[in-house]
């Protein structure tokens, strides 16, 4: 397994603690329901290299985190918790030891209002790593 698909499993694994989350997905493609939400959707959408040496280098590994709330009146408060809890999740520093580092990039915030309110925020993360050269 490469180290790119290690990061994300631990990740989702991490998400997959936060009380109250119905659903994490990495990647999911189809449409994300009521019954789904609230939805936490993890996505690794790119990556650099640096300091490439003859037996190693440093990823730099970009990650995106979707969470998706639905409710009647209490969306805004309802996603700012879950925000809150996927910055610390993300933040804590487990037993795994995957990373060099990471930082948050920041988020974005978008609210929709049909029968029901819907929010969403994407939260963007890097994380640093090292791996053998020509490996991920």
């Amino acid at each position: 397994m490469s180290r790119r698909q290690e990061i994300v499993d631990i990740l989702k694994a991490r998400l997959q603690t936060i009380s109250g989350i119905k659903s994490v997905d990495e990647w999911k493609m189809a449409r994300v329901t009521d019954s789904d939400m609230p939805a936490v959707v993890l996505r690794d959408v790119g990556s650099s290299v640096a300091n490439e040496t003859s037996s190693s280098s440093s990823h730099s590994l970009q990650i995106e985190i979707d969470i998706l709330v639905s409710d009647k009146e209490t969306t805004m408060p309802t996603l700012r918790n879950f925000m809150s809890e996927v910055l610390r999740v993300v933040g804590s520093d487990g037993d795994d030891n995957f990373y060099e580092y990471r930082t948050y990039n920041g988020d974005e915030i978008i609210v929709e209002h049909q029968d029901k309110i819907y929010g969403g925020a994407q939260m963007k993360f890097t994380v640093v790593y090292d791996a053998t050269t020509w490996e991920m």
